[in-house]
């Protein structure tokens, strides 16, 4: 059912993309979708807002978002604009220092990291800190606390300069003694509960927002049906995988092979925009190093999911770009 929702709302052919300079106003369409369709899930909203974007800024944020939902369903709310707080400059996602302190039963998050949205005024942090009362290393170490942004003692430490997407900006956030109900931190290890399944749905939900975005720029700019029936297959063997247990290595094989094949649609649209505006190609072009970055660990990942199911795979992968789960060709 789910599925023919998504087709449905890919190939409405009345619906244009909306002109959007900035997140507030792109802000209302995608609670359009995400309440209109929440029950079909998280994919479903996220892609059918994106075929609307104007721009990549607005498929990655409708992505950005989707990932979140998926990966905290009990806690991101459709609608809500929420951020995940990982990574800490030149430190691992395993090894960081923002931690949460117990005090006679008060807890407490201290640290800062290096990247969260700037701009919702009504803003969901879901942070990912040290257990200051836990082990120092290894599983039980890190917890994930959801706090809103407006608590006392978070702060945005200053404006980040980005060229890709420069309309979606992001932020330092540093948090200072800031109080956290018990209640608010979430259930199970903060690293292979959440932090480490969420990069795959990212990868997922980005990449199929990604191409959302190109198929209603190839209707409005009249692309070759034969590219936009790719790319709506490539769409639908994304959303098959956002559906699947994230903590199995044969999600990771089938999720680099459909990311793969979605390169490949992305790399073949390179050919068509010459049908469009030339602002807009330009536009692409400034945003598309967005979509290969983490291209590394990416490819790491399917390494060790291959390693794990008992493939013989050399160090060096043996896996061509596209396999790697690389999102850019």
């Amino acid at each position: 059912m789910s599925l023919n929702v998504l087709l449905e709302n890919l190939l409405v052919a009345d619906e244009r993309p909306i002109e959007c300079e900035d997140l507030s106003t792109w802000l209302p369409s995608w609670r359009k979708k995400q309440i209109a369709l929440a029950v079909h899930g998280p994919f479903v909203a996220a892609a059918a807002a994106a075929v609307r974007a104007d721009r990549l800024a607005w498929a990655f944020f409708s992505g950005y978002q989707g990932a979140i939902q998926t990966t905290f369903p009990a806690q991101a709310r459709h609608g809500a604009v929420s951020a995940f707080c990982v990574n800490e400059s030149g430190r691992k996602i395993t090894d960081i220092e923002t931690v949460v302190i117990d005090s006679n039963g008060a807890l407490s998050l201290h640290g800062k990291k290096g990247w969260t949205l700037d701009g919702p005024e009504e803003l969901q942090l879901f942070v990912l800190a040290r257990n200051g009362a836990g082990l120092t290393k290894g599983p039980g170490s890190l917890a994930c606390v959801r706090v809103p942004l407006h608590t006392p003692g978070i702060a945005l430490a200053r404006r980040q300069h980005q060229g890709s997407v420069p309309e979606l900006t992001h932020a330092e956030v540093t948090f200072g003694d800031v109080g956290i109900p018990s209640s608010h931190v979430l259930p199970g290890d903060g690293y292979s509960d959440y932090a480490k399944p969420f990069r795959l749905r990212e990868d997922i939900f980005v990449t199929g927002c990604t191409l959302a975005y190109l198929l209603g720029e190839g209707r409005l700019a009249s692309w070759p049906t034969t590219w936009a029936q790719q790319c709506i297959a490539a769409i639908a063997g994304l959303h098959g995988c956002s559906t699947l247990d994230p903590h199995l290595a044969e999600t990771h094989v089938l999720t680099a092979g459909v990311l793969s094949g979605a390169g490949e649609v992305i790399h073949d649209a390179e050919f068509l925009w010459g049908r469009s505006a030339s602002d807009k190609l330009a536009r692409w072009h400034r945003d598309l190093p967005l979509l290969s970055l983490g291209r590394e660990a990416r490819r790491q990942r399917v390494v060790k999911s291959w390693r794990s199911i008992g493939w013989a795979v050399p160090d060096h992968g043996g896996l061509g770009d596209h396999t790697s789960g690389s999102l850019v060709v």
